[in-house]
């Protein structure tokens, strides 16, 4: 039995009180996530996990791309408008394979990370929504995220 501890997060803490700040830490989450997606695929055994997992990294890829793009079409927005109550903390996932771990350990650490970026994201969305476009982005994101929850179960 293993007890998964989720709230270990390798990207650095902040507050996500502007647009921009929000974005850097999407895309610093969206790093990490990539790399715990490639780093899983290599231990895992079902072959189809395997190829979701790949999936899944090539997706955040995509998604890496899809967040600078926002950011360069609402650049001049980002330092117009503070955001508050937005804190990385609430947020955080863990990363981390623990060692010796089956599949289904994988897939429910990768479960937990799903559900916390679809928060993320739909919060995100709310606090942006003066930027109605990027609130867009980001409401598409987190039902891509409740898409591969499925994908997980």
């Amino acid at each position: 039995n293993y007890t998964l501890v989720l709230d270990n997060l390798m990207v650095s803490e902040m507050e996500l009180g502007t647009f921009g700040s929000i974005l850097k830490y999407a895309i610093e989450i969206e790093n990490e996530v990539i790399e715990f997606y490639r780093k899983a695929s290599t231990t895992l055994n079902d072959k189809k996990t395997v190829e979701l997992f790949n999936e899944l990294a090539n997706r955040g890829e995509k998604r890496i791309k899809t967040l600078e793009r926002v950011r360069r079409e609402n650049t001049t927005e980002m330092i117009l408008e503070p955001i508050k109550d937005f804190d990385s903390n609430d947020y955080s996932v863990n990363t981390e394979i623990p060692e010796d771990v089956d599949d289904k350990i994988i897939q429910e650490v990768a479960r937990s990370i799903e559900s916390k970026l679809e928060l993320f994201y739909n919060t995100a969305s709310q606090k942006i929504d003066f930027l109605s476009e990027a609130a867009y982005a980001f409401e598409l994101l987190a039902e891509k995220n409740t898409e591969a929850k499925k994908h997980l179960s």
